[in-house]
């Protein structure tokens, strides 16, 4: 869906915020505690435009997770923005479109989502 976004972060203050502000971006946004929470989302939904991710949660992680989207036909060409302090840390995942650091920086957030729905 070209307006809905998934964020899947841990910290449940940091997830209502972003929830808020894309919300008042006009996106629908549908939000998860960790990755498997989002995975059973992304299978069991239709398809986000975009998903927001932060990469250290509890359960399953944000590398655990992509590693199951990219090898899942279905999921695979989901534009992911990675939004997290660990991101420096290592490598991103391949496919990320683009990756925002803790503290979020909000502008640059909604320049990689308007370019993700943008692709939709």
């Amino acid at each position: 869906m070209r307006n809905r976004v998934l964020v899947v972060e841990d910290h449940a203050d940091s997830r209502e915020l972003l929830a808020e502000f894309l919300e008042a971006l006009g996106y629908e946004v549908d939000v998860a505690g960790h990755g498997l929470e989002a995975l059973e989302r992304l299978r069991g939904a239709p398809l986000p435009a975009v998903m927001v991710l932060d990469l250290m949660m509890p359960v399953m992680s944000g590398w655990e997770l992509m590693r199951y989207v990219r090898e899942d036909p279905a999921l695979r060409s989901l534009p992911v923005v990675v939004v997290s302090g660990a991101g420096d840390a290592q490598p991103l995942p391949e496919g990320i479109l683009g990756a925002v650091p803790k503290p979020v920086d909000l502008n640059v957030l909604r320049t990689f989502l308007k370019k993700a729905t943008r692709r939709c």
